[in-house]
């Protein structure tokens, strides 16, 4: 079996650093002797920074790199020498192999698109050697992605924008509640992706509340000349864990569900349902799990619930096993024969 190798022959340096050195280095290997202009304009940078990178590749690297004054550029004084590849361990080979073939899997979301350009990056400097056929890890993985709504990758990168330089935006989004098209001015707050899906948490002028608003919905954005200030005590962690999956808000209150014996087998095998729940083992083998979520979140709850159908029993708060019933009773009226 093949010995892991968990040591690297290359210097601490920045990806984007060893892009330019990569690109520099192929430059010279291919006899074109550049020159700093020729850098310059080939990899877009000042000549200042091409001529640290340049330092790095022998004082770093230690390239065999002079400059010819006769050809006016630079070249290496021992033909074929190599940039020192990249040594990693299998555990890691096949973690970025395996993000490669997930990212041809989920090819057309843009989070997936930006990923696979960094992955381009890193791909230059595994070692030669290593020979891989995506075809074989296919046969051995597949990932099958929960359904989601696309998201263009600059609305992503604009609210992004806008939440690191707390910038108002303008908005046309799109309100499945309601069924309409509103106009809104929100200050982005936070960016939350649960389930494959994209949230901006926001402060909404109109509501003149914190909201969140799915990215997929929005039709318009624009960068307005406001700025703003978070409001006090703004924490995403402390909003994030007042609801259930995504939706929250409304007075706290504490859910308690109880799990029979057959179903708590598998609720075990879950990390956490909510950052803040509970769990109580009963002696009959039975799972108890409570958490606090805002009345708002008591719908998500409900569905969860449901999932569990003839296992899972709401102990409390009353408007959660009300609500459960009046779903299971709709649910009923639609499947009676007749």
């Amino acid at each position: 079996m093949m010995q892991s190798q968990v040591t690297s022959n290359l210097p601490r340096v920045h990806i984007r650093a060893l892009a330019r050195l990569q690109h520099i280095h192929e430059a010279i290997s291919a006899g074109q002797c550049p020159s700093l202009r020729d850098l310059t304009e080939s990899i877009g940078r000042t000549a200042r920074t091409l001529k640290r990178d340049l330092r790095s590749l022998r004082e770093d690297f230690h390239a065999p790199l002079i400059y010819d004054y006769q050809r006016k550029g630079f070249r290496y004084t021992e033909p074929g020498w190599q940039l020192p590849p990249a040594r990693l361990s299998e555990g890691e080979l096949l973690a970025f192999f395996t993000a490669h073939h997930v990212l041809q899997a989920i090819g057309h979301k843009p989070e997936a698109l930006l990923l696979r350009n960094a992955l381009a990056k890193l791909a230059a400097f595994l070692p030669e050697h290593i020979a891989f056929d995506p075809r074989a890890l296919s046969t051995a993985l597949t990932f099958q992605p929960l359904p989601y709504m696309t998201v263009e990758p600059y609305v992503l990168r604009t609210l992004t924008q806008a939440a690191m330089a707390q910038r108002t935006m303008f908005m046309h989004y799109h309100s499945q509640e309601r069924n309409e098209l509103t106009e809104r001015k929100i200050d982005a707050l936070h960016l939350h992706n649960f389930a494959g899906d994209w949230y901006v948490i926001a402060f909404d002028h109109r509501r003149q509340e914190v909201r969140e608003f799915h990215v997929g919905r929005i039709r318009l954005l624009e960068t307005t000349e406001d700025f703003f200030i978070p409001p006090p005590a703004w924490n995403a962690a402390d909003y994030l864990r007042q609801g259930f999956f995504m939706m929250r808000g409304g007075r706290l209150t504490t859910v308690s569900l109880l799990f029979d014996a057959y179903q708590a087998r598998w609720i075990r095998e879950r990390h956490t349902f909510h950052e803040d729940e509970q769990r109580e083992e009963l002696p009959n083998g039975e799972l108890r799990l409570l958490f606090p979520v805002g009345s708002n979140g008591l719908e998500a709850v409900a569905r969860f619930c449901l999932t569990y159908a003839g296992h899972c029993r709401v102990e409390k708060p009353a408007a959660l096993r009300k609500l459960v019933y009046d779903r299971l009773q709709q649910a009923l009226q639609h499947h009676q024969e007749g």
